[in-house]
């Protein structure tokens, strides 16, 4: 993340020289070029890559995990560091967040496929490496945890919560240690909040606007999203131009907005100009995302909820520092379904938990009225619903998930191919059912009784199987036994893995590898005993 911001900010500063996000500070063709030039990178940079390469961002992330077994490719997460990064340097209406998710996500994913784990281990590492990211970026540890819970993976597990936890703390210190405290704008401590009708009133009104503004923002980006068959040239020309309108004539709407909600709360800003600088940024950041410029949503939503708040503050004449803390909250929980991260992200951003009671008021209802009365679910569910996918798994194939072969792994004994009486007569006291030995590269598997049953034949006088070299005799299993074919695979990420490969092959048994050099037998109608059994 600090690479990241290194990466965005540095450049930023340079041509700006001042706030990062002070594109307004620039002469009318700095901000025009910048933005132009911004898309038409992005759109040479697509027209080179292959389509594999495409795919970023949160709603690519969530179809890795419920798709892939969360095997996110190290080619996208560069793609989505680079492209994200030249569309903020650029101006461009979106957010660094979303960006910021995917590479935490790729970094996780990268780590549990070197180390090897099972499938619920590589949730858990992409989970960490999405609440690392989330926290490194606003410095909110356990916004972090919630987010990768509730706008992830869709719900609570308990499981997590201490990984995801200790990752979210730490990469909260790095960021602190090396970026410093992000105070990106200053709000100052709430003072006490009294409950009274005007109050009631007021955050009545707030949360009208808010879905009024999460409906334009949906509304907006869901028409676009039937012209991703379209050339990049087309789409990032059309976001081209509406940027450079934008910079033209409300250069405040340019970036992802922070400096402008801070120069609000600190009364620098221009009254009459706020609530179009509301509407041209909900509705240029929907375009803009809308049209596949690979940039974030949850910071320019986050803004465009703080001067919503900010607006009905000054209608009401009410604290405005207060009401953009309950908008930013409500436009995130509205927009992304995300409840208890929205409350919590205000909480720690602003140090103060006086605005507690009117924030959970404004979330729940604005929640409330995307679900029942406008059928809303988050946005990123609703990208994936278009494309046709699921945003979550079923419980079914979560059990299965979470769940390694071992379970269902009946331990082997493995033997060579002749292997001498003495090993053979060993078996007797074995407790494993099966044998295993391995015969030109080809694995063959017989019950332990029948190679003891084999052995007894020695009574009726020398056998073809018998094998006397150097004084050793052996018996040759391959000559002695009539043993079944085995296939050999590479041990499952985890059942639903297994199941896959039953129903792919049609075969109802297979060899995987258990701890150490040790193998197991993994049958149908093992795992089946083992489902029903849990149920």
């Amino acid at each position: 993340m600090a690479l990241f911001y290194a990466v965005v900010y540095l450049p930023t500063r340079s041509f700006i020289g001042t706030d990062f996000d002070a594109f307004e500070s620039l002469p009318v063709e700095w901000r025009v070029g910048l933005s132009v030039s911004a898309c038409l990178v992005l759109a040479l940079i697509f027209t080179l890559l292959p389509n594999r390469l495409h795919k970023v961002g949160v709603p690519y992330v969530v179809e890795r995990l419920n798709y892939h077994n969360g095997n996110l490719p190290i080619g996208n997460g560069v793609v989505q560091f680079f492209t994200a990064a030249i569309g903020l340097v650029g101006g461009l209406s979106i957010g660094k967040e979303g960006p910021a998710v995917h590479l935490g996500a790729t970094i996780g994913s990268y780590l549990a496929q070197k180390a090897k784990l099972p499938q619920y281990g590589v949730e858990t590492l992409l989970a960490c490496g999405i609440a690392g990211a989330i926290s490194a970026v606003f410095q909110t540890p356990l916004a972090g945890v919630l987010f990768a819970f509730e706008v992830i993976f869709l719900e609570y597990r308990q499981r997590y919560v201490l990984p995801l936890l200790l990752s979210s703390v730490t990469a909260t210190l790095i960021s602190h240690y090396l970026l410093g405290p992000l105070d990106i704008f200053s709000i100052e401590a709430v003072s006490s909040v009294l409950l009274s009708l005007d109050l009631f009133y007021a955050c009545s009104a707030l949360i009208v606007f808010i879905v009024f503004l999460s409906v334009l923002f949906l509304h907006t980006q869901k028409p676009l999203w039937q012209f991703g068959v379209l050339s990049v040239w087309w789409r990032f020309a059309l976001v081209a131009f509406a940027t450079s309108l934008a910079a033209v004539y409300l250069p405040e709407a340019l970036g992802s907005g922070f400096l402008p909600l801070s120069h609000l709360l600190s009364g620098d800003l221009v009254v009459k100009s706020l609530l179009l600088l509301i509407l041209v940024k909900t509705v240029l950041t929907a375009f803009t995302i809308g049209l596949g410029i690979p940039g974030g949503m949850i910071g320019p939503a986050f803004i465009i909820g703080g001067l919503a708040g900010a607006q009905i503050a000054l209608v009401f004449e009410a604290d405005v520092t207060l009401f953009a803390l309950l908008g930013m909250a409500a436009m995130m929980a509205a927009c992304f379904q995300a409840p208890l991260t929205a409350l919590v992200a205000v909480v720690e951003m602003a140090h103060s938990s006086q605005a507690i009671v009117p924030a959970l008021f404004v979330i729940v209802l604005a929640c409330l009225l995307m679900r029942v009365f406008f059928h809303q679910e988050s946005v990123f569910v609703e990208r994936l619903t278009y494309m046709g996918m699921a945003s979550s798994v079923s419980p079914f194939q979560r059990f299965l998930r979470h769940h390694t072969i071992k379970p269902v792994a009946d331990p082997v004994q493995t033997l060579s191919v002749c292997t001498s009486l003495e090993r053979v007569k060993d078996l007797a006291s074995s407790m494993l059912d099966y044998v295993a030995y391995k015969n030109e590269g080809t694995w063959f598997l017989a019950r332990r009784l029948v190679v003891l049953e084999a052995l007894k034949t020695l009574d009726l006088g020398p056998q073809p199987w018998l094998v006397i070299d150097d004084e050793k005799v052996s018996m040759d299993l391959f000559k002695a036994l009539d043993s079944s074919v085995i296939p050999s695979i590479e041990e499952p990420l985890s059942l639903e893995a297994m199941l896959a490969w039953f129903q792919a092959t049609g075969l109802s048994e297979a060899l995987v590898p258990l701890s150490g050099a040790s193998l197991g037998l993994v049958s149908r109608h093992r795992l089946d005993q083992f489902l029903l059994k849990s149920d």
